[in-house]
C-alpha cells in the first residue's frame, strides 16, 4: 500500500535490546513503505544502538536516524523526537517491545484517508469486527518474526532481539541518514505481505463544529495482549463511547504505540511539544489525544488489532485488561498523583492555547476552575461540563474523587507514596492515567560516548 503522506516512525529507546530486534523487523515488513525510523536512544549501555546501526546497515534504501535522547525518562524522550518531523510528514509512535503487524501503518493511513474524505464530522468509533487471528502472520512475517511466533504455539520461546544482543559484532559503522525511496520494501514484496485485507474504514459522518479542525486526525487501534514470547493473552479493552476532548481531559484512552497522527496533527504537536516538555506531562500519547482533540481535530478509534503489545518484567506500562488491574487504575484517581498530573495537562495546554478552539479554550478554562472548587461543587461542575471516562464505573470513581477533595490542588492528600525521580515522573505516571498498572521506574544510565550522525532540526 502506498501512502498518501510520508511517516516519520519516532521510537524512544533505552536498553531495548532484548526485544528490539523483532520490533524493527516488524517495521521493515509493513505493507505500507513510505516511512522512515528517527529513533532517541536515552544512553543504552546493552546491545540496542548496535542494533539499530545493524538494521540501518541491512537496509540502506531506508532513512534511518539514531539522535542521541535527553536522558530525562520516557516521555521526554518521545517529545524530544518531534522536532525531527518534516512539514508534511505524519508521526506513528513506536515502542521498543512490541511487534507491529503488517498492515499496522496501513490500516491507519486507510483510516485517515477515509476520515479525510466523509469532509465532516469530529470524532468517531469504528464498527467492530472479528478479532484478526494471530495465525495469519505466520507466513507474513520476516523468519526472525515467525520464530517469536512460533514460541507461541509451544516450541522453544526466546525472541530475535535477544540472540542479537548476545551476537553482535564489533566494528559496526553507526547508523546514517540515508534517503529511500519510499515504496515497499522489496523483501517484504517477496514474502507475500499483502494489504487486500486492510479496507479503508467507513467513518460516520457526524455534526462538525464551525472551529473544528478536519485536517487534523489521530488514529488509533487495538493491540492485542501478548506474553514475553508472544503468547496471544487477549485484545486490549474496547471502548464504546466517543472518544472527545471533555473525555480526552480525564483519561489516556488512546495507546501511542497505535497511533498514526496525519500531517496536520503531527504539525500541531510539534509546534506545541515545548510546552509540553517545559510543563513535564506525564504521557506523550495522552497529550496527543488531549492536544489533537482539543484542536478541533478527529479523533477515530479502529477496533482493529495492530500491535502485539508484548508483556515483561521490564514494561513500563503493562496490560489493562484484568479486573484487578481495572480496580488498582480507578482507586489511583484518588491519589494526589492525579491531580498534578491534571494541572500539568492544563499548563502544557494553556501554554498552546492559541491551537485550541475558542470552544475548547473556554471548556479548559472551567476545568481548571472546577478542579479548585470545594469537593462537592467540584464534582458538580465537572458533571455540568459533561466530563466523562471510557466506563460508568471511571466516571464514577472520577466524581467520587472530585467530591472528596481529591483533585484540588493542595488538598487532595499527599500524592501515593510510590517516589518517581524528577526525571523519570512522566514516564512512570503514565499508567494511571493510560490505564495501565504502575511501571517500574526508568533508570538512567551512566553518559556513555554515542557516534550519532548530526542532524539539523527540520524548520516548522
Amino acid at each position: 500500500m502506498s501512502s498518501p503522506f510520508p511517516i516519520a516512525i519516532l521510537l524512544a529507546s533505552y536498553q531495548g535490546g532484548r526485544f528490539l530486534g523483532a520490533q524493527l523487523d516488524s517495521i521493515a515488513a509493513q505493507s505500507c513503505g513510505n516511512w522512515r525510523l528517527v529513533v532517541s536512544d536515552d544512553g543504552s549501555s546493552d546491545a540496542t544502538q548496535e542494533i539499530l546501526r545493524r538494521f540501518a546497515a541491512a537496509h540502506p534504501d531506508r532513512e534511518i536516524e539514531l539522535r542521541e535522547g535527553p536522558r530525562r525518562g520516557a516521555t521526554q524522550n518521545f517529545l524530544s523526537l518531534l522536532e525531527s518531523v518534516r512539514p508534511g510528514e505524519a508521526v506513528a509512535w513506536c515502542d521498543q517491545d512490541d511487534m507491529w503487524m503488517p498492515d499496522r501503518l496501513a490500516c491507519g493511513v486507510a483510516g485517515i484517508i477515509a476520515a479525510q474524505d466523509a469532509g465532516s464530522g469530529t470524532d468517531a468509533v469504528l464498527p467492530d469486527e472479528p478479532a484478526r487471528r494471530i495465525e495469519t502472520l505466520r507466513n507474513s512475517r520476516p523468519v526472525a518474526m515467525r520464530a517469536e511466533i512460533a514460541a507461541s504455539a509451544g516450541t522453544r520461546a526466546g525472541g530475535a532481539g535477544e540472540k542479537r544482543a548476545r551476537g553482535q559484532p564489533a566494528g559496526q559503522p553507526p547508523a546514517v541518514s540515508i534517503p529511500g525511496p519510499g515504496t515497499r520494501d522489496r523483501k517484504a514484496q517477496r514474502r507475500g505481505a499483502s494489504d487486500d485485507h486492510v479496507r479503508p474504514a467507513a467513518v460516520p459522518a457526524l455534526p462538525m463544529s464551525p472551529d473544528s479542525n478536519p485536517t487534523a486526525v489521530l488514529h488509533v487501534t487495538r493491540t492485542m495482549i501478548c506474553t514475553a514470547d508472544l503468547r496471544p493473552i487477549r485484545p486490549a479493552p474496547l471502548y464504546r463511547r466517543p472518544p472527545g476532548f471533555r473525555n480526552a481531559l480525564v483519561q489516556a484512552c488512546t495507546p501511542g504505540n497505535t497511533m498514526l497522527i496525519d500531517p496536520a496533527g503531527a504539525a500541531l504537536l510539534r509546534q506545541a511539544r515545548v510546552h509540553a516538555i517545559k510543563a513535564g506531562v506525564v504521557s506523550h500519547d495522552w497529550w496527543s489525544y488531549l492536544l489533537i482533540a482539543g484542536a478541533g481535530g478527529r479523533v477515530i478509534r479502529d477496533p482493529a488489532q495492530t500491535v502485539l503489545y508484548r508483556q515483561h518484567g521490564a514494561n513500563l506500562v503493562g496490560r489493562n485488561d484484568s479486573f484487578r488491574t481495572m480496580w488498582q487504575r480507578l482507586l489511583r484517581l484518588g491519589t494526589g498523583d492525579f491531580a498534578l498530573w491534571l494541572r500539568r495537562n492544563i499548563r502544557a495546554l494553556q501554554g498552546a492555547r492559541s491551537l485550541l478552539t475558542p470552544e475548547n479554550a473556554a471548556l479548559l478554562d472551567r476545568f481548571a476552575h472546577a478542579l479548585d472548587q470545594p469537593g462537592p461543587v467540584a464534582a458538580a461542575e465537572l458533571a455540568r461540563l459533561g466530563i466523562y471516562r471510557q466506563t460508568r464505573p471511571g466516571s464514577a470513581a472520577l466524581f467520587a474523587a472530585a467530591a472528596t477533595g481529591r483533585l484540588a490542588a493542595g488538598r487532595g492528600g499527599a500524592p501515593s507514596r510510590v517516589r518517581h525521580p524528577a526525571a523519570d515522573t512522566p514516564a512512570q505516571a503514565a499508567a494511571a492515567v493510560a490505564d495501565r498498572p504502575p511501571p517500574a521506574p526508568h533508570r538512567q544510565a551512566p553518559p556513555i560516548a554515542m557516534a550519532v550522525q548530526e542532524v539539523e532540526p527540520a524548520q516548522s
